[in-house]
């Protein structure tokens, strides 16, 4: 990896913590707009991911996440990766997806990586259209549209 690899996967580090405060507010409005912007965000780094790179770029973005965990206690450290995970599967993996070729490629070696390592806190890439379905509910078959 080149040093502009290294800044690039570091940058990513940095949208994916600034999107944290996101979850709190997570619902069927809010969602939408912060996915277009995150993506808009992560076009850089999809941008600079060259073929067979996916791997080593989710590692060094599994790595670099973690490195910014070391000073916190083991309880906020597992609530901090938790919060992370979010991210990555609301946010970083679904626009992957939705960019294709390689960002996809990316996508499913992040998962593979993230759930070696955290066997308890797994995560499996899904599309933006698969998570807004999950604000759908049924009631005696009919569908009911959640707002929060």
């Amino acid at each position: 990896k080149n040093r502009k690899d290294e800044e690039n996967t570091m940058e990513l580090s940095e949208l994916i913590l600034s999107y944290l405060p996101r979850l709190d507010d997570f619902s069927y409005s809010a969602y939408p707009p912060a996915f277009e912007e995150f993506g808009q965000k992560a076009e850089p780094f999809f941008e600079a991911l060259h073929e067979g790179q996916g791997e080593a770029c989710a590692g060094a973005l599994i790595s670099d996440l973690e490195s910014r965990r070391l000073g916190l206690g083991r309880r906020q450290a597992r609530l901090q990766a938790e919060r992370e995970k979010k991210v990555l599967a609301l946010f970083l993996a679904p626009s992957a997806l939705k960019r294709g070729g390689e960002a996809s490629a990316f996508a499913e070696q992040l998962s593979r990586l993230w759930n070696e390592r955290y066997p308890r806190n797994r995560f499996f890439p899904g599309t933006f259209e698969k998570i807004m379905k999950g604000f759908d509910a049924n009631l005696l078959g009919l569908p009911l549209r959640k707002t929060k």
